[in-house]
């Protein structure tokens, strides 16, 4: 029971409920990838702007599945379409792997390749999901974009 409440609540962390973008395309390596870039451009001509950009899925930074979440150094979330505020610190997939620390390892300057699994929540499954995401980190935070494995 307690497995499934962290499974729910990482799919509402990480992942688009359906009123944000129900849709049957989901986003591919290549576009996370693009995105992620095009958000370190825009944390680094004007963060506050970019940061609300984020949340609000403006700009192209919500497309299909694909969104850019953002935390600060202690795993609050800065930027997220649906919980923006939460602190994300010790959230854990259903292998017990802690996202924060995976998300916190990376570099400055450096865009890496994280994975993890949790509920696809655009999907009526509650199946989990392999997801990857590409993190880095820019000024001072935190951001990614996560694809989910076919």
């Amino acid at each position: 029971m307690f497995k499934k409440g962290i499974l729910t609540t990482f799919a509402l962390l990480f992942g688009l409920i359906a009123t944000i973008g129900q849709t049957a395309e989901f986003g591919t390596e290549a576009e996370a990838k693009s995105m992620i870039e095009r958000a370190v451009n825009l944390v680094k001509e004007d963060k506050i702007r970019a940061l609300d950009a984020f949340t609000d899925l403006e700009g192209g930074f919500g497309y299909k599945d694909l969104y850019v979440f953002c935390f600060n150094n202690k795993g609050i979330i800065l930027a997220h379409p649906t919980n923006l505020g939460m602190d994300a610190s010790e959230l854990t997939d259903e292998d017990g792997v802690n996202i924060w620390s995976l998300v916190s390892s990376v570099k400055k300057g450096e865009i890496k390749k994280i994975t993890y699994k949790l509920v696809r929540p655009t999907t009526e499954s509650q199946e989990t999901y392999t997801k990857t995401s590409f993190v880095t980190k820019v000024r001072n935070i935190y951001c990614g974009v996560g694809f989910y494995a076919e």
